[in-house]
């Protein structure tokens, strides 16, 4: 069954509709928003390592989250929907993920959890959220149609993230959007392989 009934993007559907009026009324190119996204994940990555402000960061990851949806909802609304914006917002998503989450290794540089340096425990987070997009992509292109499988989506890990920041426990937060991508990873590998078997 998929899970996209208990996505977070639906819980904040409302929200992001509401934010992408403005820029469908002025025309905006859906691609400026994207860089919009790219840009308050900068800003949580400078306030983390100027202010170490957990809860400033939540917010500016929140805004990062809404924005990656905003993007869409101009770019359906105005039809300027294409391939090229499509890929721009792919390759933006992961370099905002990096932003995000670099800045938890300086931070953290000299803590362990469950025995795990933050920075390794960075590094497996990073490596984790490439392969849940990765195997999906893949899976994508080579025809598998079920594709919005695992309960750890971009959307869901983000939002994860934000709680605990907002509570002071970016650590924890860490290691938890860390298994999540984990094992959406694993989850989707196995999935995605059982549906290709099929084709053969």
């Amino acid at each position: 069954m998929s899970p996209s009934k208990y996505r977070v993007r639906r819980i904040f559907g409302g929200t992001v509709k509401a934010l992408a009026k403005p820029f469908i009324r002025l025309n905006i190119n859906p691609t400026v928003v994207t860089y919009i996204s790219l840009l308050f994940a900068f800003l949580a990555a400078l306030s983390l390592v100027l202010t170490q402000n957990p809860q400033l960061y939540a917010i500016l990851i929140f805004l990062t989250g809404l924005f990656d949806g905003v993007d869409g909802a101009v770019a359906r609304a105005t039809g300027k929907s294409s391939d090229l914006g499509a890929f721009s917002d792919s390759v933006v998503d992961k370099v905002a993920e990096f932003l995000i989450l670099l800045p938890l290794a300086m931070v953290f540089s000299n803590v362990s959890l469950l025995g795990v340096s933050i920075p390794l425990w960075v590094v497996i987070c990073i490596t984790s959220w490439l392969l849940t997009s990765y195997t999906r992509s893949r899976a994508a292109s080579l025809g598998v149609e079920d594709l919005d499988v695992g309960l750890g989506g971009r959307s869901e890990r983000l939002f994860i993230l934000v709680i605990f920041a907002l509570f002071g426990l970016l650590h924890i937060g860490l290691v938890t959007v860390t298994l999540m991508g984990v094992g959406t990873a694993v989850f989707r590998y196995l999935h995605y392989s059982d549906a290709l078997r099929m084709f053969e």
